[in-house]
C-alpha cells in the first residue's frame, strides 16, 4: 500500500462556514490553553507537561466545555499533538545550536485549520468525476459539505483529513480546502510509460535542465520576471502607514503575486517531471542539497563574507528553480511508472569536475562554462555533467561497492558503462498529482 495526498476545494454554505469558523476558534483556544499550561507549569513548579498528560484531561475539559464534544476526540487530540510537535522542534533547534523559536500563541484568524488523524468522525463521498461531499460529524449534527476536485485512484482507503482555511485576497473571502491522505494499492498507483529511454539530467539555473544529448529545457524564471512588479508593490507599501487600509490592500496584492509565482512553478514542475517519467526507463541526476547551495554568504563579524549581494541573487535563483520539489516529484512518479531514478553522490562523483570520456578530474571555476580535458573531450559543462551522472547510473545491482566513484585512477579515453556505488531510490511516499 502506498500513501498519496489529494486536495479538494470545499464549498460550504453560509451556516456551514460559520460553524467551521467556530470550530477553528475552539481548536485555537485549546491550543493556546495547552501552551499556557505548559508555560505556567514549568515557570511555577519546574514541571514539564507531556502530550499524554494533556490528552488525559480532555474528558474532564469536555464536561465543562460541552461545545468541544462535536469536534471529535481524535481531532482534539491532534491539536494537542500539533503543540507537542512544536515543542519537539523547539528542543531540537536548541540542541543543535540554532535559533530556538519558542512556540507562540495563535489567534483564531491565524490558526489555519485542524485535522482528523484517522477516518473516525468524517467520510468522503465521491460523486462523479469532479465532485462529491464531505461529511463531518455524525448523527443529526453532521455537516454535508460540497467539494470539487478529483484524483486518479480507482481503489483507495482514506487515512486522515486536514481542513485548512485560506484567505482569497482578491475577494476578501475565506476558502476552505480538504487535504486527504489515501492508502492506495500498488496496482492503482501505476503510470503508463511510453518509452524506454535512458537520460542524464543536470539541473541548473541558466537552463532548468541540461540533458546528456545536448538538449535543454529553458528556465522560466518565475520570480525574476515578477521582481519589477514585486519591488514596485513593496515600495508603495513602504510609503503607507503600517496597519492602514491601503497598507493591507497592497499586502494582499503582494500575497497574490507570490501565490501566482508558486502556482506557475508547481505547474511547470509537474508537467516536466511527468513527461520525463513517461518516456524514460532510467533517469539519472545528481543528489543536490538546495539548502546548502543557497546558504548565505554574509559570514560573521570577525570573518565577513565576500560578494554577498551576488550570492544573494544566486540563492534566489536556486530556490526559484525548485530543485528539491523536482526531485520529490521525480521520485514518486518514477516509482509509479516502473522507471529507475538514480541520484549520484555529488561529493564523491563530482560531476561538474569529472570528464565523461576518460573519468579524470578536471578542476573548473564556476565561470568556466566549457569542459576541456587533456584527452580531447570538449563539451558544454552542463552536458558533460549530465553524461557523467548517466554513466554512473549504468549499474549492476548485484555487485554493489565496485563503482567508478571509488576508482583511484582515471579510466581510458573510451567511455564505458561503469558500475556505481551511489544509491537508487526504490520507493517513496509523496503527494499525488
Amino acid at each position: 500500500m502506498q500513501r498519496r495526498k489529494v486536495t479538494f476545494r470545499l464549498y460550504p454554505n453560509v451556516s456551514q462556514q460559520e460553524r467551521l469558523d467556530g470550530w477553528v476558534r475552539l481548536h485555537a483556544e485549546l491550543y493556546n490553553a495547552a501552551l499556557q499550561e505548559r508555560i505556567e507549569a514549568y515557570r511555577k513548579a519546574g514541571i514539564s507537561i507531556s502530550y499524554y498528560d494533556q490528552q488525559n484531561t480532555l474528558p474532564v475539559i469536555k464536561q465543562f466545555r460541552p461545545e468541544l464534544v462535536e469536534l471529535g476526540s481524535h481531532a482534539l487530540q491532534e491539536t494537542l499533538r500539533r503543540l507537542d510537535r512544536a515543542f519537539q522542534a523547539f528542543f531540537r533547534r536548541v540542541k543543535a545550536g540554532q535559533s530556538p523559536g519558542f512556540p507562540r500563541f495563535k489567534s483564531s484568524a491565524r490558526y489555519s485549520g485542524f485535522s482528523y488523524p484517522d477516518p473516525a468522525g468524517w467520510k468522503l463521498q465521491q460523486l462523479g468525476q469532479r465532485g462529491g461531499t464531505l461529511r463531518l460529524g455524525s448523527g443529526k449534527g453532521a455537516m454535508m459539505i460540497r467539494l470539487r476536485g478529483r484524483h486518479r485512484f480507482a481503489d483507495f482507503t482514506p487515512n486522515d483529513l486536514t481542513l485548512s482555511r485560506r484567505r482569497n485576497h482578491a475577494t476578501g473571502q475565506d476558502q476552505w480546502y480538504a487535504s486527504i491522505t489515501l492508502r492506495v494499492p500498488e496496482s492503482a498507483c501505476r503510470r503508463e510509460r511510453t518509452g524506454d529511454d535512458a537520460i542524464g539530467i543536470d539541473l541548473g539555473v541558466s537552463h532548468w535542465a541540461n540533458f546528456d544529448d545536448g538538449s535543454q529545457i529553458e528556465n522560466p524564471r518565475w520570480l525574476r520576471e515578477a521582481l519589477p512588479q514585486l519591488a514596485n508593490l513593496q515600495r508603495q507599501r513602504a510609503r503607507r502607514k503600517r496597519g492602514s487600509h491601503r497598507y493591507r490592500l497592497l499586502s494582499q496584492e503582494i500575497i497574490r503575486l507570490h501565490q501566482r509565482i508558486a502556482d506557475g512553478r508547481r505547474d511547470f514542475l509537474h508537467k516536466q517531471t511527468t513527461s520525463l517519467v513517461q518516456r524514460c526507463a532510467l533517469i539519472a541526476t545528481e543528489e543536490l542539497q538546495p539548502q546548502n547551495m543557497s546558504r548565505s554568504a554574509k559570514g560573521t563579524v570577525e570573518k565577513p563574507g565576500r560578494r554577498v549581494r551576488q550570492k544573494a541573487g544566486l540563492n534566489r535563483e536556486i530556490l526559484s528553480a525548485g530543485f528539491s520539489m523536482a526531485h520529490q516529484m521525480l521520485t514518486y512518479k518514477a516509482h509509479e511508472a516502473g522507471s529507475v531514478l538514480h541520484l549520484s553522490d555529488t561529493r564523491r562523483l563530482k560531476p561538474s569536475q569529472r570528464c565523461s570520456a576518460c573519468w579524470a578530474i578536471v578542476p573548473k571555476l564556476l565561470s568556466e562554462r566549457m569542459h576541456r580535458c587533456a584527452c580531447g573531450c570538449v563539451l558544454p559543462r552542463d552536458q558533460n555533467s549530465a553524461r557523467v551522472v548517466l554513466l554512473d547510473a549504468w549499474i549492476l545491482q548485484d555487485t554493489p561497492g565496485t563503482g567508478v566513484t571509488a576508482r583511484l585512477k582515471p579510466l581510458s579515453a573510451q567511455a564505458v558503462k561503469p558500475k556505481s556505488t551511489t544509491r537508487e531510490i526504490p520507493t517513496t511516499t509523496a503527494h499525488a498529482v
